[in-house]
């Protein structure tokens, strides 16, 4: 056996959990339901704690407690904190990866959030996440709107290598900070642009006759001092003899 073989044994069972080990360790999420088991995945449900950013002034942004099936919408170009509804509890010898479902992706929303929980975590995650799709996007407290993967490390972990923060349980200020400003979208920008012609052509119509008169009294001076000039002129000619090509009266 060649000794980087021998060190592959050493390493012991690592790789991703199946749905079957899922089904076998369901302590590492609370409240466990075997019908959420998705391949070798677990899909998390939406929690009753969100924050959003709203583009327009005066909509509702910050922190919202949603009641029991509650939906809410996140605008485009728009970003939100999700809680999810599950504890999660990660084994000391095992870590996990986090993703939105598909359905939801496909809709626009991203996350943009870390894409992993350390090994010894405990509590519930925070998904961050932003509408690139050019539409709202609609949530519903108890959705299964989140995904989450186990893969098995080489090794128990001990610490320094063990998550050693705070459990997450609510969306704090801190997290949000810098956030409650409003945030326009390219799709908001365009509007405002579009606004903006629409009120510019509103008031140059409303001003039409008076530019018309305008424009009338304009084309009236250019000809009269026309008309004076070449009179002049031609008064000039004929008085020089240079030559008088208009027959007088």
């Amino acid at each position: 056996m060649s000794a980087s073989s021998t060190s592959r044994n050493n390493l012991g069972g690592g790789g991703f959990w199946s749905g079957e080990k899922l089904l076998a360790n369901q302590s590492v999420v609370m409240d466990f339901d075997p019908l959420h088991i998705d391949a070798n995945a677990y899909n998390l449900r939406m929690g009753n704690v969100l924050f959003k950013t709203a583009e327009l002034s005066g909509e509702h942004q910050g922190k919202t407690v949603l009641a029991e099936k509650q939906c809410f919408l996140i605008p485009p170009g728009q970003f939100a904190f999700l809680l999810t509804k599950e504890e999660v509890s990660i084994p000391s010898d095992a870590m996990a990866f986090i993703s939105m479902r598909t359905r939801i992706k496909y809709q626009g929303l991203i996350n943009v959030s870390g894409f992993h929980v350390d090994p010894g975590y405990k509590g519930k995650l925070i998904y961050a996440v932003y509408n690139a799709s050019p539409s709202p996007v609609q949530i519903c407290e108890g959705d299964p709107a989140f995904k989450i993967w186990f893969c098995s490390l080489d090794r128990k972990s001990s610490p320094p290598y063990l998550y050693d923060g705070k459990a997450i349980n609510d969306i704090d200020n801190e997290l949000v900070r810098g956030m409650s400003k409003e945030i326009l979208s390219l799709q908001g920008l365009s509007e405002k642009i579009r606004q903006i012609e629409s009120d510019v052509d509103k008031r140059i119509s409303t001003q039409q006759p008076v530019i018309d008169s305008l424009s009338n009294l304009w084309n009236n001076i250019s000809l009269g001092v026309y008309l004076g000039f070449g009179r002049h002129c031609i008064n000039h000619c004929c008085s020089n003899n240079v030559g008088c090509w208009i027959e007088s009266s």
